[in-house]
């Protein structure tokens, strides 16, 4: 079970590099919550990057717009490997 966790976790780090190397800068962020029914700690993941985005006062401000929420880090693999296969060529 640790193995396969540790191994996602370094390929999400390794897609994340190789995605930077092409001047595209995704954050994985995390959060985590208590599930009762569970009764364990669930772990969320968050992909991110930077935007500009007008405000209401109509001046351009950067902020973080979410590409994807999920508890599965399979998601987030698979997600980033699309963004890596787009910007790769």
């Amino acid at each position: 079970m640790w193995g396969d966790f540790l191994n996602l976790n370094s390929i999400m780090r390794r897609l994340q590099r190789a995605i930077l190397q092409k001047n595209l800068v995704i954050k994985i962020g995390t959060t985590q919550f208590y599930s009762a029914e569970q009764k364990r700690m669930i772990t969320i993941y968050i992909l991110s990057t930077r935007v500009l985005q007008k405000n209401q006062r109509d001046e351009w401000k950067e902020k973080d717009y979410e590409i994807l929420r999920s508890a599965s880090q399979i998601e987030i693999v698979n997600c980033l490997n699309d963004i890596w296969q787009a910007v790769r060529e």
